[in-house]
């Protein structure tokens, strides 16, 4: 059976009060079968038995690359740019889906970084250097900044420490490239009102998630919290894309049970397109619950209810 996806770009559009919601498709990054780069240190008939638990492949992982976009008043807000040029054949679909949505590159206002990891910031640059959005003002965590940018970024924390060490020239040229357009802001800060940021280190030191606030609705973007239906149901199993494995272990649990306990709107990175639900438990195990999309012809996504964030 063919698993790959027939579309390669797309969005989904949520309305609100005063605000427009999208997320939006960058498509989708494979990495064979799981482990080691998620469950590292966990036996693989633990592993196979709880993905055929959870009706997930066995065999292969694959993860949509989704990110998001603000639409208040005059500001275009996109939360990471996708993996760009870096992976053509599956992903770096982004200015697809912008296109779709109605925006252009161009009118894009403001870029809201989540961490610096290539499939989140490596739709910045074209492959000739130049500015994708060229009247984009970024916004980074100053602990995200510091750590990739300031002395020799430490990975002892890491399963992996050598595949972390490979990104950081890639990241580092990024984020110079930038860094005239860059405003370093400080995890639990609020911005343009109606986002607030909330520190989730573990994955990289200054990985946010990011509250999207308008009135009693409200939908939290974990980013990579969790990449897989897997590590929601194991948050303990970890993955090697972590920079400090034991901490984010620690706040993917914290992230979990909060969303679980206030019945939060989710969206995520990494999971299952579109990536937005909740979390649920049964027998004190965490699952994964999509939101429930009725209309195949509408390509918006309606939100009724009033729901808490992180």
């Amino acid at each position: 059976m063919d698993h790959k996806p027939k579309a390669d770009h797309g969005f989904i559009h949520i309305p609100c009060n005063e605000l427009d919601i999208f997320i939006l498709s960058d498509g989708y990054f494979g990495i064979g079968y799981h482990q080691p780069i998620l469950a590292p240190d966990i036996p693989q008939n633990l592993v196979k038995n709880e993905l055929r638990n959870l009706y997930l492949s066995e065999s292969y992982f694959e993860a949509p690359i989704t990110t998001m976009l603000v639409r208040k008043n005059d500001r275009i807000i996109l939360i990471d740019t996708g993996e760009g040029f870096y992976d053509e054949d599956n992903a770096g679909k982004l200015l697809h889906s912008l296109t779709a949505a109605g925006f252009t590159p161009e009118s894009i206002t403001d870029i809201l970084l989540t961490h610096a990891h290539r499939d989140h910031i490596g739709g910045i640059l074209s492959k000739n250097d130049e500015m994708v959005f060229p009247n984009a003002h970024y916004y980074i965590s100053s602990q995200e900044f510091e750590f990739w940018m300031a002395g020799e970024p430490d990975f002892q924390k890491s399963k992996n420490p050598q595949g972390g060490k490979q990104s950081i020239p890639i990241i580092r040229k990024i984020l110079s490239t930038i860094d005239s357009r860059l405003t370093k802001f400080e995890m639990g800060d609020q911005l343009f009102s109606c986002i607030q940021t909330m520190a989730a280190p573990g994955h990289t030191p200054g990985h946010i998630i990011y509250t999207i606030n308008d009135g009693d609705l409200s939908i939290t973007n974990v980013v990579d919290t969790f990449h897989s239906p897997l590590l929601i149901a194991k948050p303990d199993w970890g993955t090697q894309w972590d920079i400090d494995f034991e901490m984010a272990i620690e706040n993917r649990k914290k992230v979990l049970e909060h969303c679980y306990k206030n019945r939060t709107l989710i969206c995520s990175a990494h999971l299952p397109w579109p990536g937005i639900g909740y979390i649920n438990k049964v027998n004190d195990q965490f699952q994964w619950i999509p939101k429930v999309y009725n209309n195949p012809f509408s390509i918006n996504l309606k939100i009724d209810m009033e729901v808490t964030s992180v």
